[in-house]
């Protein structure tokens, strides 16, 4: 799989008012992706530039290809973080406010088209924020199988799902996540088969 640049945009202000000019550095690296390796990211170059941050949301910007595997991160210890994905076209490719059961925004996607895609980071409940960090970098295959998982599950697909844990958990079997998502599409599975609804432990088919 062929490296391309990611970058990180740390110590950004959510909801400022009136607007205030800050810094943000984009931090540009080359990833030469390799599944489960461990492998040093090297800063190629640092620019800072002079930002006007509106209210509520901001917007970022970076360069993809088509077919490139992205998984787009905001991170804030100060409020509920919201992020919208939007493609060259100016169409919306996904959102995200919490993921995997984590009180943090998260995206994995393949993008459709080569150009500038656009990143709203705002937060969830359009209170006024704080610092968060956003970063865009390239998605392992286990990224993009255990997304897929969490997917069949929303879509209540728990067959394919438990498929799709398992595969992550070929790839990568030493994160116990993969394997409670697996038990837990299993039984969901198992209760839609006896036309049951799981709703917790205390009614396990």
């Amino acid at each position: 799989m062929p490296g391309f640049s990611i970058f990180s945009l740390i110590g950004c202000r959510v909801g400022c008012w009136p607007l205030q000019r800050v810094e943000v550095a984009f931090i540009a690296s080359v990833l030469g992706a390799a599944l489960g390796a461990a492998m040093p990211v090297m800063a190629q170059s640092i620019l800072e530039e002079q930002l006007e941050f509106q209210p509520q949301r901001n917007a970022h910007t970076f360069t993809g290809e088509a077919g490139q595997a992205v998984v787009i991160e905001m991170v804030s210890e100060e409020f509920d973080t919201f992020i919208t994905l939007v493609t060259p076209a100016g169409e919306v490719l996904e959102q995200n406010d919490d993921y995997d059961g984590l009180p943090h925004a998260t995206i994995v996607a393949k993008l459709p088209e080569t150009g500038e895609y656009t990143l709203l980071a705002g937060s969830f409940y359009g209170q006024v924020g704080g610092d968060y960090r956003l970063t865009v970098k390239a998605a392992t295959d286990f990224q993009q199988v255990y997304d897929r998982a969490l997917e069949l599950m929303q879509s209540e697909g728990f067959s394919e799902a438990a498929e799709s844990f398992s595969a992550a958990i070929v790839l990568m079997p030493n994160l116990p996540n993969a394997y409670l998502g697996r038990a837990d599409a299993l039984l969901r599975q198992q209760a839609l088969i006896l036309g049951e609804t799981l709703e917790g432990p205390d009614n396990l088919p």
